[in-house]
């Protein structure tokens, strides 16, 4: 069954949400580099992305952007911001997406 960007973007945002908590466990610990789960819109998806705390920051910053793992961009409803071997960092570009995952960020906007 094929899944709507809308319900793309919620999974993306749960899994932006249990990174939270991992960057939050690993600075207590405090170590330099987290092991995320991919944030892709696949809900099966147990992949891990290992990055450096500060990029890991970095990429939240931005409301939009999500870590994923190589090859696991889901189409037109995002775009690659960033990509290495390791992992790829995308960002939201349809407008009703974008919201939704605005609406559930955890951490407050700046702007």
């Amino acid at each position: 069954m094929e899944r709507t960007p809308e319900q793309i973007a919620k999974t993306e945002a749960l899994f932006r949400n249990v990174n939270e908590e991992i960057r939050d466990a690993s600075g207590r610990f405090e170590v330099d580099v987290g092991e995320f789960v991919c944030e892709c819109g696949d809900p099966t998806c147990t992949e891990h992305v290992e990055m450096p705390l500060e990029h890991y920051e970095a990429v939240r910053s931005h409301p939009a952007r999500f870590l994923v793992r190589p090859g696991h961009v889901k189409g037109p409803i995002e775009q690659v911001v960033e990509r290495n071997h390791r992992y790829t960092v995308i960002e939201k570009v349809d407008r009703v997406i974008t919201a939704i995952v605005k609406r559930l960020n955890p951490r407050p906007e700046t702007t």
